[in-house]
């Protein structure tokens, strides 16, 4: 009877648990069909924009658009000189412009006012003129009655244009007959343009909007040194005819000619930046062609794909008549999307259909004859004569695409915002939420969200072609996550690795796939201009190909850049170089063109591969006369085996040691000697969110105390502080833990350089503290990318170095005007001043003490380590290479004058201020090891720091010890000999004169 019970109960509750079930899928199925679905885009917009507001041109220019707000169609002229700021040049001086203008440098600021009788929107168009001592691209800001109405106003670019130089023979090739970059030199000129979208998702000039009445408009200068002419406010409108309408009104008659045109497509007469270059591809279909040599033969689409960049080409026609435009090109990157062209001819677009031609994906060469979508090739009716072929790219077509991810990611991001201020971000998977409890429209959020992405996924296969791209597969992948969480939002708590963290994410998918929407690579062999004339096919028969790689591979063996028997000669010194081969390329043209006419001294450059490669050389005899690009660490390891030269003995030594910070030397000093020159440096700055900051209603912090104060507060809406001990590298070097130990007072060393003193006061409360931040303040211990967390606002307030500058600079167009620089925390000391002393290493320059020729050696060495040539470097490589390719020079001076950008310069120099490396002593990485450990111990483990820092001393003594007694200081347990560890007090003993 028991058995029958027992069976009859758990049938009951089997049955019990299907009705539950059922009843609450039902109750799924009702929430999910009671959303509105044609309201909830609307409904997510209007809650995203409670947290973000409308801060990009696209969104402004949407809600005008929406407010009917008119575009004038009145004019007004302000005259240069009636506006307030700047100097005045007159007339007789400003290149013939006619009137007087105002010359501005950065950060001048120049301001006007205009009365305008109804609230509309204008352009602003600039007469300008950019000054000889300008290399990097003119940019302005632009405020309307004191305030920036959209982010793009904060960078304004000015168009510059850059004329190529056709080199003669003899300055056309290298010492191996490789063929040069030819030079390119700025066009001096009056211009007169309008104000651009950065970003060129709009070809027409950006709108400003003028309240009706006086509007004050200030125009502040970022980068460059120009003159300003007149102002103009007003409104133009360009219509585009199709190509039926341009045909019908040509009104010509198409004729057979037999005629053709071929532009090398590497003989650019214009380009708007200097590092659109031409390059070598090894193929016989392409020419120029040698297998011995390197001939420039392509544009290369590697420097000819970002927004802005375009290209202009001279032709002649020698008969007037309808002509077919041809292209032999090369797309296989971006994740087999196509690229694209705006075509125009003496200045203007033909047709429309031109305005965006769509290059097709193709891992091959192949001739694009452009033709209509049924393959109906374009004719263009040519006059005889020069004519002008204009290349461009801009990112019109996929403006919407792009700004509506943009959008949508600002939405996931509220989300995620509003969630994590509930949940403290706490991850607990046995915890239930009640989101739509607090969030009761979550549901229909989550549908505006998926609806946002199906929208613009449908787009971008409408746009592509293609709807099995890599692209379409992460959106998909993103849409499957937000319908999940649509289905269940209760478990977006526990799974927002799913939704907004990590890259992983739906956030974070569709991030990924931004950049590839605007970059537009192409690599372009020739450009046929051709009527009733075949052109040559695009591949070369397999044959050919073989035979031509036969013929490549066993010239290789014979190749003097690459044989033994190129060896140098009694005039030529040998210089070993730790950078890549551009870099080293760029140096030798340097070398060639400058210093060896200079000083009749030929210089013979190597890579170096590897800088073990030295002690191997140097048991071997093999050395070469001088090293450059050698890492910090290096110099001491090389002085105290005898491998390199004391350069204190040379003539202008201290000469060109004041040209540095003192401290950079610290590194290069051992016993009396100096054995190394600076030659690059790094910098640690600190990187803060202005959108973020400015809604948390805080200011970034200036001391480790501001910190404590502000981490709390990030907390709260989980976000995070990042300092590079919180990277994801098991080691903590000396660069992360000195700062905190010099700031706090401390000290690495006795004054005998035989003992640590790491856990002594000063010194074991930097510890302390440095542990304290990832034990009481929860600062998180690891943080693999911080430049992604910080784009995306996860970590909006952290310390970087130079390179995250330049990534966030030129890879996070987004966040132009959202983010700043200042100098990294600090402590404040007792007069009030806050010391923020960080180690700041880079690389160098050695002689060996093998050389025959070290006077030769060091006459190089000075001259490229003088500001001069640093600085036209840093220019060098930035025009070869790109904007992104910036050169940290270690000379104060050279960095001055260097490429870097404006804005950054004096936040750098400040913080160059407090320059405090360390000193090197025998041992010393034990000291940089024992450290680590002891952080490790404290962090991971929970073990008392004062138990963690004894031991670690302990440890650190004996292999100074031993080390010393190895190198003769040390003798029957004895220091027989001081050992005088160089440090910021005392380095002015080494490097500067008449100091003992």
């Amino acid at each position: 009877m028991k058995k029958w019970i027992l069976l009859v109960c758990s049938v009951l509750i089997v049955v019990c648990t299907i009705i539950v079930n059922t009843k609450e899928n039902e109750s799924d199925v009702d929430v999910l069909a009671s959303i509105d679905s044609s309201n909830s885009i609307k409904a997510v917009e209007e809650y995203t924009d409670t947290y973000t507001g409308e801060t990009n041109y696209y969104n402004i220019n949407k809600k005008w658009t929406a407010d009917v707000i008119p575009v004038s169609s009145k004019e007004y002229m302000i005259e240069s000189k009636k506006t307030r700021g700047g100097n005045i040049y007159s007339k007789n001086d400003n290149y013939d412009y006619g009137s007087d203008v105002k010359y501005l440098e950065p950060g001048d600021n120049i301001s006007f006012e205009v009365d305008i009788p109804e609230e509309s929107l204008y352009e602003i168009w600039l007469d300008y003129y950019i000054m000889d001592n300008t290399y990097l691209r003119p940019e302005i800001q632009i405020t309307v009655n004191d305030k920036k109405q959209y982010n793009e106003a904060n960078k304004i670019e000015l168009p510059m244009k850059w004329q190529v130089i056709k080199p003669i023979d003899e300055e056309k090739y290298d010492r191996y007959g490789d063929e040069l970059t030819p030079k390119s030199v700025k066009k001096m000129m009056w211009d007169n343009v309008p104000c651009q979208d950065p970003n060129f998702f709009y070809i027409e000039p950006l709108k400003f909007k003028l309240d009706k009445g006086i509007n004050k408009i200030d125009i502040t200068v970022n980068e460059g040194y120009l003159l300003l002419g007149d102002i103009n406010m007003k409104n133009t409108i360009k219509e585009i005819s199709t190509y039926e309408q341009y045909i019908s009104n040509i009104k010509k008659e198409r004729k057979p000619l037999n005629k053709m045109v071929i532009i090398e497509a590497e003989d650019m007469s214009i380009k708007s930046r200097q590092s659109i270059r031409a390059k070598y591809i090894r193929d016989p279909s392409i020419t120029p062609y040698a297998y011995k040599n390197r001939v420039l033969n392509v544009l290369d689409g590697a420097s000819f794909g970002d927004s802005g960049d375009k290209v202009i080409y001279r032709f002649n026609i020698e008969e007037s008549g309808f002509y077919n435009l041809s292209m032999k090109y090369s797309q296989d990157t971006n994740n087999g999307l196509s690229t694209h062209r705006r075509i125009s001819i003496d200045g203007e677009v033909p047709f429309g259909e031109l305005t965006y031609y769509d290059f097709r994906y193709t891992s091959n060469w192949k001739n694009e004859t452009l033709s209509d979508k049924e393959g109906n090739p374009y004719d263009i009716y040519l006059e005889k004569g020069e004519h002008m072929l204009a290349l461009s790219i801009d990112n019109t077509k996929v403006r919407d695409i792009y700004h509506e991810l943009l959008n949508t990611l600002d939405s996931i991001e509220a989300i995620s915002k509003e969630i994590k201020k509930l949940t403290g971000g706490l991850v607990d998977k046995e915890r239930k939420w009640k989101i739509s409890k607090y969030i009761p429209e979550i549901r229909t959020y989550l549908d505006g969200i998926y609806k946002k992405i199906d929208i613009q996924k449908t787009a971008l296969i409408e746009y592509t072609g293609d709807k099995d791209l890599p692209i379409i597969s992460e959106l998909n992948i993103a849409m499957n996550y937000i319908e999940d969480f649509i289905e269940d939002p209760e478990d977006l708590p526990h799974y927002m690795s799913k939704f907004n963290d990590g890259e992983s994410s739906a956030y974070g998918r569709i991030n990924a796939i931004l950049p590839t929407l605007i970059y537009n690579p192409m690599h372009l062999d020739k450009i046929y201009i051709h009527n009733d004339k075949k052109i040559a096919g695009a591949k070369s028969p397999f044959v050919t190909k073989a035979k031509e790689n036969v013929k490549s591979f066993f010239y290789s063996f014979l190749d003097p850049k690459y044989n033994k028997s190129d060896k140098v000669d009694d005039d030529t010194i040998e210089i070993w170089v730790n950078k890549s081969r551009l870099y080293v390329e760029i140096m030798q043209r340097m070398i060639d063109e400058q210093f060896t006419p200079e000083t009749g001294i030929k210089v013979n450059l190597s890579l170096l591969p590897d800088e073990n490669k030295i002690i191997l050389s140097n048991s071997a005899q093999n050395t070469p006369d001088a090293a450059i690009g050698i890492s910090h660490t290096k110099p001491f390891e090389f002085a105290i085996r005898g491998i390199v030269e004391d350069l204190r003995g040379y003539e202008e030594f201290f000469d060109l040691a004041e040209q540095f910070d003192k401290s950079a030397f610290i590194p290069f000093i051992y016993d009396k000697g100096v054995y190394a020159i600076p030659e690059t440096q790094d910098v640690k700055l600190l990187f803060y969110r202005k959108d973020i900051l400015d809604f948390l209603g805080v200011k970034p912090p200036q001391t480790w105390e501001d910190v404590t104060s502000l981490i709390p507060i990030l907390k709260k809406y989980d976000m995070n502080f990042y300092t590079p001990l919180g990277s994801d590298s098991s080691l903590k070097g000396l660069d992360t833990t000195t700062p905190f130990i010099y700031q706090f007072g401390g000290r690495l060393y006795d004054s005998t350089g035989s003992k640590t003193i790491i856990n002594e006061k000063n010194s074991y409360e930097a510890f302390e503290f440095m542990t304290d931040l990832f034990t009481v303040y929860n600062v998180p211990i690891t943080t693999s990318n911080f430049y992604q967390k910080f784009r995306n606002g996860k970590t909006p307030v952290g310390i970087g170095d130079a390179n995250t500058y330049i990534q966030l600079k030129y890879a996070a167009p987004e966040l132009s005007g959202q983010w700043g620089i200042l100098p990294i925390p600090g402590i404040e000391n007792s007069e009030g001043v806050i010391e923020r002393w960080d180690p700041t290493y880079g690389t160098s320059s050695i002689i060996f003490n093998n050389s025959s020729k070290k006077e030769a050696s060091w006459e190089f060495i000075k001259w490229w380590s003088s500001a001069e040539i640093q600085s036209d470097f840093s220019y060098a490589i930035q025009s070869t290479l790109g904007d992104k390719f910036l050169y940290m020079t270690a000379n104060i001076e050279g960095f001055r004058r260097s490429a870097w950008p404006t804005d950054s310069k004096k936040v750098i120099l400040e913080q160059w201020k407090w320059i405090q490396t360390t000193g090197k002593v025998p041992g010393d990485y034990m000291l940089e090891r024992e450290i680590s450990n002891a952080w490790n111990k404290v962090v991971f483990d929970g073990e008392n720091p004062r138990i963690a820092l004894d031991d670690a001393v302990a440890t650190i003594n004996r292999e100074f010890k031993r080390k010393l007694k190895e190198f003769g200081y040390i003798e029957d347990d004895k220091l027989v000999k001081k050992y005088i560890v160089p440090d910021i007090h005392n380095v002015e003993k080494w490097v500067r004169q008449n100091e003992e």
